[in-house]
């Protein structure tokens, strides 16, 4: 390590003591210099781009996070807030309320990015990480943000082979590029035949997987796109990271990381005006087949098997076979837990519940509701923490389970525990045995005397 990482390592720790952070001596292994080195490549960036890429600057307040002592590296301040100048940039701590999570969040009155830390090593990726953010800070003002869509097919055998011979046949689009157009647009036919077989065994999946690439694919393309023009990077350092990606966990709410980039880095040398049409046509790969005058066969089955041999076919298929049969006691097991046996209920609108997970782990229940192996949750009844286990929710976040816990609940208890699992009530709230099911409970809003 460098002196200057030394040296800066050291200031994060007098700044947690100054700002009252409770784990100063936590704040010491901070690798404070690729934080600062990350916000000015993100101003580097934005700033070259102008906002050419969407008409709209990305440039913005932009906040890493530890989530271990809360410590903010800032590159701007918080007005009302405790903050130190700190290089170029500002340490803070960030409020008790908030999540820490790689997204935009209102704070100080304005609309900040967040990305918690560490970051990648590599700048390429890490400077893709934080745009990508930054362009979710601007999303709502573009119209171009979209619902949280959870693609279940993607976590089912089929589901998951077509759309890793999807990614394959992208990232060899994305290597033909720029110097074989007619190469580039082959291996992009046979991705969106792979696309459009997957979207026909699955009906309703085309308007969730346009949905995601929406909200999360414009995003990871933004965020490699000025990347690359930051760092020199073509095509293929994208089409490498499609390839990394094809080992992605799960693709419920994980897949258009993957294909965003690759649609939109093809869309850029195909379908120049895209950008524009896509804010009424939000259907990504859509554009991209019209701008390949794509023609799809009558029988996509068996044009998609008879081109997926070239992508791997048999490996693939070897390979989801195995975790096919790997995920169904582990499947089994969520059922019995958090479907069969006693559960806890919490109800909300879609809208009041916040939470924080790893989009990568998300298990495909079935075609309505998926399994957050763990995470945090918020809404009106309080907060749910859940470590180990599971939780399940419905896709349209209107309830949340977990397993009951294994001793009856006083009626007046704030605090629940269960295996795995600790809910915090708001107060006004408590547990009530669920009238529908033996042995389960009920968050319920409690009755005024």
């Amino acid at each position: 390590m460098t002196p200057r990482p030394r040296r800066f390592a050291a200031s994060i720790a007098a700044c947690a003591v100054l700002l009252g952070s409770a784990t100063a001596a936590r704040a010491q292994p901070l690798d404070t210099a690729s934080a600062l080195d990350a916000l000015r490549d993100a101003r580097s960036a934005c700033r070259a781009d102008d906002g050419a890429l969407w008409g709209r600057s990305l440039c913005g307040p932009v906040a890493l996070v530890d989530g271990a002592t809360r410590l903010v590296i800032a590159n701007d301040s918080v007005g009302g807030r405790r903050f130190l100048p700190f290089g170029d940039a500002y340490v803070t701590t960030l409020p008790a309320s908030q999540y820490v999570a790689n997204t935009s969040f209102r704070w100080g009155g304005r609309e900040w990015t967040m990305v918690a830390l560490p970051l990648p090593r590599d700048r390429w990726a890490r400077a893709a990480l934080v745009l990508h953010e930054a362009f979710h800070r601007e999303q709502a003002g573009l119209g171009l943000r979209a619902p949280d869509a959870l693609n279940n097919h993607l976590d089912e055998r089929a589901g998951r082979t077509w759309l890793r011979l999807e990614y394959r046949a992208l990232a060899q689009a994305l290597d033909a590029l720029p110097g074989d157009e007619a190469a580039a647009r082959r291996h992009a036919g046979a991705a969106l035949l792979f696309r459009a077989h997957r979207r026909a065994l699955y009906p309703g999946s085309d308007s969730l997987e346009a949905a995601l690439e929406i909200q999360e694919g414009l995003g990871e393309y933004t965020g490699q796109r000025l990347a690359s023009r930051l760092t020199g990077d073509g095509p293929a350092r994208s089409a490498r990271h499609v390839r990394d990606y094809e080992r992605t966990p799960s693709f419920v709410r994980a897949f258009a990381y993957g294909t965003g980039p690759a649609v939109g880095l093809l869309l850029d040398r195909f379908a120049g005006s895209w950008r524009t049409a896509v804010r009424t046509r939000r259907d990504p790969g859509a554009l991209l087949a019209g701008a390949l005058g794509l023609q799809l066969p009558d029988d996509l089955a068996v044009a998609a098997r008879a081109r997926a041999d070239a992508y791997g076919w048999a490996e693939v298929d070897r390979e989801e076979a195995a975790r096919d049969s790997a995920r169904a006691p582990v499947v089994r097991a969520y059922r019995a837990r958090l479907a069969d046996g006693p559960t806890v209920t919490l109800r909300q609108d879609r809208d009041s519940l916040s939470w924080s997970f790893d989009p990568t782990t998300l298990v495909g229940f079935d075609l309505r509701t998926t399994v957050y192996p763990v995470g945090t949750f918020s809404a009106p009844w309080g907060r749910l923490e859940v470590e180990r286990g599971g939780v399940l929710v419905h896709n349209d976040f209107d309830w949340l389970r977990v397993g009951a816990p294994a001793t009856s609940v006083p009626a007046e208890a704030r605090r629940v525990a269960g295996d795995g699992w600790t809910l915090t009530l708001a107060a006004g709230w408590s547990l009530r045995p669920d009238p529908a099911k033996r042995g389960s409970w009920v968050v319920t809003a409690e009755r005024p005397d």
